[in-house]
């Protein structure tokens, strides 16, 4: 049941998640990450009245309290929001391929440090010399200028900006290896998910084709045709980090042809795909989990058979990809004896997703009123053009 509480939590942790997250699209609520910034900002509050009362033995004096408390929480609310409006500017004004760039972790990423560090100055300075001008108004004295004057409060202005920037750093530092542990350990787990895969589609494939030879030689002879092609076009993907759209929709075109081969007239198929979207960078075997969904817990169990459609096209700096299918769909009763796994590949698709593009990817299954559409949403990034 979806009640307010839950779905404030809800936002809350999905706002937490990817607070530190560079992306122009955000699905998390705005209220949820002002929230986020607004706890920060009573942080640095509490910190920074605290230990002064400690070291100055005041905090039992109940005006300078009051005071001191009252001055720290303008400030670092202050600051606290105006690091988050930097943030959220830069997203909007950098393109997707930097964001790209400072999310990749590694040696030599020093750009992702520049970039937090220069958030972090930028936004203390920035918001403290607002938080002067705000209590200086609220008081009716010269804050700013009383600020500056004093020494102690430069040096602790000082102190103030390096805490918060060395804070920036830190924890862009540990979601990037993170990032880096969780998509090392999903691509392993696809890897093994795949050699466990390839080896029961080649068997079934040569047992398919021995079955053909004593009545049928001349399909056998097109499937073993079809499953060279297959087998040329899928060759080296998993040795690559990076295929594109184009050499992995070919390789879906000589797998469907295979399976074509199989079905015989109970499959069809079609794909559109523009020049652009052929050439947008693809993490390798993304696209035929999808394919092979749409067959086997849609099409082969349903008697008539039926077609899938493969769709591309870069929308708004997005790439948006495709898999239409008019099978039984996501509610059909299984059948007697047929194992369910469609969840295990779509987890592993979301994961990988996460992991290489936080939180501005998504993969959606839609049930339609025959069949089900799959839709792929991810950052548009240029490769190599590849042929048709």
């Amino acid at each position: 049941m979806n009640t307010p509480i839950h779905s404030f939590k809800s936002g809350l942790r999905q706002a937490w998640q990817s607070f530190t997250v560079l992306t122009k699209h955000r699905s998390e609520p705005t209220w949820a990450r002002l929230l986020i910034s607004t706890g920060i900002g009573l942080g640095f509050t509490l910190l920074f009245t605290l230990v002064p009362g400690l070291i100055l033995g005041r905090l039992l004096d109940g005006p300078w309290l009051r005071q001191t408390m009252g001055a720290n929480l303008i400030l670092c609310l202050c600051i606290s929001y105006t690091i988050h409006a930097m943030f959220r500017t830069a997203e909007l004004l950098i393109s997707e391929g930097q964001i790209e760039r400072l999310q990749v972790g590694g040696r030599g990423n020093w750009r992702a440090g520049v970039f937090s560090a220069s958030i972090g100055i930028g936004g203390t300075i920035l918001g403290g010399v607002v938080g002067m001008l705000l209590l200086g108004h609220l008081y009716r004295i010269d804050a700013l200028g009383s600020f500056l004057s004093q020494p102690t409060n430069l040096r602790m202005s000082g102190f103030l900006t390096v805490l918060i920037t060395a804070a920036n750093i830190f924890w862009w530092k540990m979601r990037i290896k993170q990032q880096a542990l969780q998509l090392a350990a999903t691509e392993a787990q696809l890897r093994l998910l795949q050699g466990q895969i390839e080896p029961h589609f080649l068997f079934n494939t040569l047992a398919n084709v021995q079955s053909l030879i004593d009545y049928d030689t001349g399909r056998a002879k097109q499937m073993l045709e079809a499953f060279t092609d297959y087998l040329r076009a899928s060759l080296g993907q998993l040795r690559d980090g990076n295929s594109t759209l184009g050499a992995e929709l070919d390789m879906a075109q000589s797998y469907l042809q295979l399976l074509q081969i199989r079905m015989n007239d109970r499959l069809s198929f079609q794909i559109e795909a523009s020049a652009e979207a052929r050439a947008a960078l693809l993490p390798p075997l993304l696209l035929q989990p999808l394919i092979e969904n749409a067959i086997h817990h849609g099409l082969e169990p349903k008697v008539e058979g039926g077609r899938v459609l493969i769709r591309a096209q870069v929308h708004q700096g997005r790439l948006e990809v495709q898999v239409d299918d008019d099978g039984l769909g996501l509610d059909a009763p299984r059948r007697p004896g047929r194992k369910a796994g469609a969840g295990l590949a779509l987890g592993n698709i979301r994961a990988r997703l996460q992991s290489l593009y936080p939180h501005n990817a998504s993969l959606q299954l839609t049930q339609q009123s025959v069949g089900t559409l799959a839709s792929l949403n991810l950052p548009y990034t240029r490769g190599t053009s590849a042929a048709h």
